[in-house]
């Protein structure tokens, strides 16, 4: 591949479903894999700028991949990157439409930037598409919501006495 060709080759290369891994001679799925262990495990250990920096490589490599979108978007949201945090769980979202995690974790970076309205819009997306009524994520939505919803009414009565 000519260098001068190489920026339109990725391009394309990206358009038609590929990923920087492959145009790069990325890691192996072992590698991967390897690495997503890793940084799961500073992840556990709170080491969430060591387990970032994997999360980051992993995304660079497969960014079609839902579970590292999720990794980094919940070491973003850990480290208090809300922002950054929501683009990579809605990216996840995206990437694995069947999985509301994303959702509900979003929603929780919604309410840390004060978005009350998105952030219950999305947990009532979470209480809608969640399978199990009775599942951990299925309870924690509708509680957070409960709260969320609460605590919007309390405020929108205090701010109409200011």
């Amino acid at each position: 591949m000519d260098l001068a060709d190489m920026p339109e080759n990725l391009i394309q290369l990206l358009r038609s479903g590929g990923t920087l891994g492959e145009a790069y001679g990325g890691m192996t799925p072992q590698d991967r894999g390897s690495i997503y262990r890793m940084g799961y495990v500073l992840y556990e250990q709170g080491r969430y700028r060591d387990a970032f920096k994997l999360f980051s490589a992993l995304v660079i490599q497969d960014h079609r991949d839902h579970r590292y979108l999720f990794a980094l978007g919940s070491t973003c949201q850990m480290l208090g990157h809300y922002n950054d945090a929501l683009q990579h769980y809605m990216n996840a979202a995206a990437a694995n439409a069947d999985d509301p995690r994303p959702i509900f974790h979003a929603a929780q970076c919604l309410i840390a930037l004060k978005h009350f309205p998105v952030a219950i819009e999305s947990l009532e997306m979470v209480i809608e598409f969640c399978p199990d009524p009775q599942s951990a994520l299925h309870i924690r939505s509708k509680a957070l919501l409960q709260g969320l919803r609460a605590k919007t009414k309390q405020q929108g009565v205090q701010d109409e006495h200011h």
